[in-house]
């Protein structure tokens, strides 16, 4: 019989990437995500029997359908990339796994390095729309002025928390990578 820890999993982080509080708080975050789409699917099933078996519809089940992927595409973004779940081309990364790990961890500290920083800069130049959401709710909402209306400050509240969280994931990648090219060397 196999030991199961020797069987890789599919949500698994690579090898050399370390958990810690920040891994244990972007899988809450991620489990909350998963929450929601299960909340999501119960609210657009009722929706459903509503409208076809008793003629009434749930108010503002779209405008809560089109907020809520948002808000868990971030929540999920940053468990995404730890688990080593993004898309990318893994063709020249595979290719220096078998001829220059070193070189491959070098290549993949770039890339979540670059990665960070992009997203950081993101994370400072949406930071504003916040404060704004926050400030005029009045003026910053989704859907239709006396039929529903849900404030758009909670979303970018979550898009700009899921983006730090992806930003900070991105750096630590990095420096995992950093420190895998290293013993490699020795």
């Amino acid at each position: 019989m196999a030991d199961e820890a020797a069987i890789p999993r599919d949500d698994a982080p690579p090898p050399h990437v370390p958990s810690g509080p920040f891994a244990r708080i972007i899988g809450a975050m991620n489990a909350v995500g998963t929450l929601w789409i299960i909340g999501l699917m119960v609210l657009i099933n009722a929706d459903i029997i509503g409208r076809s078996f008793v003629n009434r519809p749930i108010a503002g089940v779209a405008e809560l359908v089109t907020f809520s992927i948002v808000g868990i595409v971030f929540l999920q973004l940053a468990h995404t990339l730890r688990s080593g779940s993004m898309t990318r081309s893994d063709v020249l990364l595979n290719l220096l796994e078998r001829r220059a790990p070193r070189v491959r961890f070098m290549v993949l500290a770039l890339f979540h390095l670059i990665g960070g920083l992009l997203l950081a800069l993101v994370a400072w130049k949406y930071a504003p729309s916040l404060a704004a959401a926050w400030q005029h709710p009045e003026r910053n909402f989704m859907g239709n002025p006396g039929f529903f209306t849900v404030p758009q400050w909670p979303l970018y509240a979550l898009v700009l928390l899921g983006i730090i969280a992806t930003a900070i994931q991105f750096l630590l990648l990095a420096w995992s990578d950093v420190h895998a090219a290293r013993r490699l060397s020795r």
